[in-house]
């Protein structure tokens, strides 16, 4: 009984597959994957035979106006079409919200060509692009709250792909066949069962097949799965455009081409039950669409959302076998690569460049691995298969390989469409490709690229640096600054160069299209943008954070945009002065010092705003001075290092510079003067005692009691005794060199300890004097050695490459401090300890 029920069901799905491609009831059934030669080449044989008078295609309705572009002759694959849909408030920006691509090998651009060619009415039957991303959304914050999550996260510039198919490549079905197959993903199946039959003449076999195999994936998913989404209302919008094709007059059949899922419910549509469909009527989002330009890798990345090919050059190069009626057009494309791999090999890494033979033997194994694997000929598979056997040699290709490597690019390809003239782009993307040809950028193909510029000698490279910092700020992922100044931490200020990576993409073209509504410039753009960040500092809770507005200021700086900072200067100013933390407003005021000290690099010259904004961080800095006497144990070593830096960028600011007012000592004199008696932690109280005595109001001996005092007389635990010490290192780390008699008390000191003592305060001592630089560790240690009468030689030994000289130099050195430390009883200080 079982064996004729399994006989009974392979027959009637057997009938299924033949009702696709009978034409019953005036209708023909085209199940597609995305991106699939295969399916492109069979479709366009398919439409060809028929002619049908209308093809009812699956993508989103309001992409209709665009057919009529879709078919220019300056197009060049692979392209996009980006639906931008309106933020839910006023104020928000307009985000890319969708992508549909083409490729060489997408069925639906086949479709979309012979349409025109046969005269064929094209109704596009999905859902519009606005209503499913509200059901997007709507599923993740759903998802969102059932992990416990809140809201959902969401990149504005990933890609949210409207060709998903996740229900196909990942169902319980696709599961059970890459098991059964023996193959390694759902993809190579794929490849297996119908990409290797792209070669043959029988359209309606094939989509037989492919018919009854997304039937199985779709009868192996739960119901309640696929009501889970919008994936119920989509399906009925295609219904309703099968009907609307229907009522046309004319004769010829009908083709219904989507993505495999959904044909069983086109050809046995289900009972109508409008709760389950969750037609969202009025979603309140609009969207206006745009073809921009796609590339090849991206085409192969969207295989990771569910959607897509990988490995897209590879079938573009078989599609193109096959269409020239080539006998073995497996073998030919596959060629083609190792062919391109060894030009690409010579060209950039000629030491991983196969020998002929070898290259003899990968193409000869990949044909050899198709007719164990029983297909036509060699595949996706059977290339890397073949070449990890064959081209590599003493490497673990699981660990990665430069040659490895290589050929996946060949595979996926570097290429970049192009849009024609005139397409209906924005104008921002047309300005900001000019601007970036003009600067010198590659944008033709989206190959990632480097760019060192000069930005203090070179004007043209200033130009080209803030460019890439506006496209940073405009949120394109145009480039990523690998090296260069860092005016907001005050890191390598005086470096010369900015290093840059960069790449056109299409995440950044549709970025500029979300963005277009803002401006035709990227100026305007971003004055735009710049005024949404301050705008969301207020609406954050952060309209009285300067640390956070002098960021952004920083940022749009870097980016050309001082000129267009005057609101958030005068924003910065009140929020300094009221600012009730003294460590945060030392660092405001560091950051306000670098950016007065590159304020020619950063475009304020001769701007009065900077200048004032530090005088203002200056003095809140010294009246905030008090609240080191109420500081709590936890904020004394932030505060510390507060002060350290206020300390700091007042000698320093004490002359000014050309354009700018200089920093009044005298304030930071007279507010440290009024804690010098006061009751402080032991590290504020040897911070304040340190700027105490710089500035005359302490004598040396009683800054050495002040800050030795705790260490000598065992003043609180052991890590206590440091804390005065260290807070003196942290402010003014050259006083103990250039202080004899705190240097002498501390030696006296430490010379009293026995072991126990010694060991007991070591830890503290240790991370005290991490404060020193190497080249004040450097200086500190030649004077102590000088006062102790020795002959060693203590000068840095490291401002290049050692010598063999001094190696043996260094080596003597090192034996003569071991005799030293024996010397002194600390001979096992030396001795490795097992561990």
């Amino acid at each position: 009984m079982e064996a004729e029920a399994a006989a009974a069901e392979r027959q009637d799905f057997a009938a299924y597959g033949q009702r696709l491609t009978s034409g019953e009831g005036g209708f023909f059934f085209f199940p597609i994957r995305h991106h699939s030669p295969a399916c492109a080449l069979h479709l366009a044989a398919a439409l060809a035979e028929i002619r049908p008078r209308a093809i009812v295609l699956e993508m989103p309705a309001d992409f209709a106006p665009l057919l009529p572009l879709l078919s220019h002759p300056d197009i060049r694959l692979p392209i996009a079409i980006v639906s931008v849909a309106d933020g839910e408030h006023a104020s928000d920006e307009r985000l890319p919200v969708g992508y549909w691509p083409f490729s060489a090998t997408s069925p639906e651009w086949a479709a979309l060509r012979l349409a025109g060619e046969f005269g064929s009415t094209v109704i596009l039957a999905d859902r519009e692009s606005g209503a499913r991303l509200a059901a997007t959304r709507e599923e993740k914050k759903w998802q969102a709250e059932e992990d416990g999550e809140g809201e959902p996260r969401q990149d504005e510039t990933a890609p949210t792909l409207l060709t998903d198919e996740g229900q196909l490549a990942y169902s319980h079905y696709a599961d059970g066949l890459v098991k059964r197959l023996g193959v390694r993903d759902f993809n190579e199946a794929w490849d297996r069962l119908f990409e290797s039959r792209a070669a043959e003449k029988d359209w309606r076999g094939f989509f037989r097949d492919v018919g009854i195999h997304c039937a199985l994936s779709r009868l192996a998913t739960p119901a309640e799965e696929i009501a889970a989404d919008d994936t119920l209302a989509r399906e009925a919008c295609m219904r309703g455009a099968m009907a609307k094709a229907q009522a046309l007059s004319g004769d010829g059949p009908i083709a219904v081409i989507t993505g495999g899922f959904h044909t069983p419910v086109m050809i046995d549509p289900p009972p109508e039950r409008p709760e389950e469909a969750k037609v969202q009527a009025g979603s309140g989002i609009q969207t206006k669409s745009y073809l921009i330009r796609y590339t090849h890798d991206h085409l192969d990345r969207i295989n990771g959302y569910g959607a897509g090919m990988p490995s897209p050059r590879w079938y573009e190069r078989l599609q193109q076998r096959v269409a020239e009626g080539n006998d073995d057009p497996f073998t030919e494309a596959a060629t083609d690569v190792v062919l391109d791999l060894t030009a690409r090999l010579r060209r950039e890494l000629p030491n991983f460049t196969p020998p002929l033979p070898s290259l003899s033997a990968t193409i000869a194994q990949a044909q050899a691995l198709a007719d164990l694997r029983g297909l036509f000929g060699p595949g996706r598979a059977e290339i890397l298969d073949a070449a990890r056997s064959c081209l590599l040699k003493g490497e673990d290709p699981r660990t990665g390989s430069p040659l490895m490597e290589a050929l996946l690019i060949e595979l996926t390809g570097e290429g970049i469409g192009e849009v024609p003239r005139g397409a209906g782009a924005p104008p921002l993307v047309e300005a900001v490709r000019s601007r970036a040809r003009a600067l010198g950028f590659r944008i033709e193909d989206g190959t990632e690229r480097n760019r060192l510029l000069d930005i203090h000698r070179k004007p043209r490279h200033l130009a080209a640096s803030r460019f890439l910092h506006v496209m940073t700020l405009l949120g394109t992922g145009f480039g990523r600054c690998l090296r260069g100044p860092d005016w907001a931490g005050g890191v390598a200020t005086d470096v010369l160069f900015e290093e840059w990576t960069y790449r056109w993409s299409p995440a950044v073209e549709s970025r500029l299209v979300a963005l277009s509504i803002d401006g035709d410039t990227v100026e305007r753009a971003a004055d735009a943008v710049l005024a949404r960040r301050v705008q969301a500092l207020g609406e954050e809770g952060q309209a009285k954070n300067a640390h956070a507005a002098i960021r952004l200021l920083m940022i749009a700086a870097q980016a050309g945009l001082a000129r267009s900072c005057g609101a958030l200067i005068a924003a910065i100013g009140p929020a300094v002065a009221t600012d009730p933390d003294f460590a945060r407003v030392a660092v405001c005021l560091s950051m306000l010092d670098n950016l007065q000290r590159g304020r020619k690099a950063l475009g304020f010259a001769g701007m009065p705003g900077p200048d004032e904004l530090r005088l203002i961080a200056y003095r809140r800095a010294i009246d905030l001075l008090p609240d080191l006497e109420t500081a709590k144990d936890e904020d004394v070593p932030r505060y510390v290092d507060a002060l350290a830096t206020l300390n700091e960028i007042a000698e320093a600011g004490a002359q000014a510079g050309e354009g700018e007012q200089p920093l009044d000592l005298d304030l930071l004199d007279e507010g440290v003067a009024a804690l010098i008696d006061a009751d402080l932690a032991p590290r504020a109280a040897g911070a304040v005692a340190a700027i105490g005595h710089m500035s005359g109001r302490l004598s040396a001996e009683a800054l050495a009691t002040r800050v030795i005092g705790p260490l000598q007389f065992s003043v609180g635990a052991p890590p206590a005794r440091v804390e005065a010490l260290a807070g003196l290192l942290a402010v003014q780390p050259a006083l103990l060199k250039r202080t004899p008699a705190l240097l002498e008390r501390l030696d006296l000191v430490l010379a009293g300890f026995d072991e126990a003592d010694f060991i007991e305060v070591l830890p503290a001592l240790r991370l005290a004097f991490t404060a020193l630089a190497p080249d004040e560790t450097d200086a500190l240690a030649a004077v102590i050695a000088q006062a102790k009468g020795s002959d060693l030689d203590l000068a840095p030994r490291f401002s290049g490459g050692l010598t063999e000289t001094e190696m043996l130099a260094n080596a003597r050195l090192n034996a003569t401090f071991a005799e030293l430390m024996q010397a002194d009883g600390l001979g096992l200080w030396l001795e490795e300890r097992a561990p």
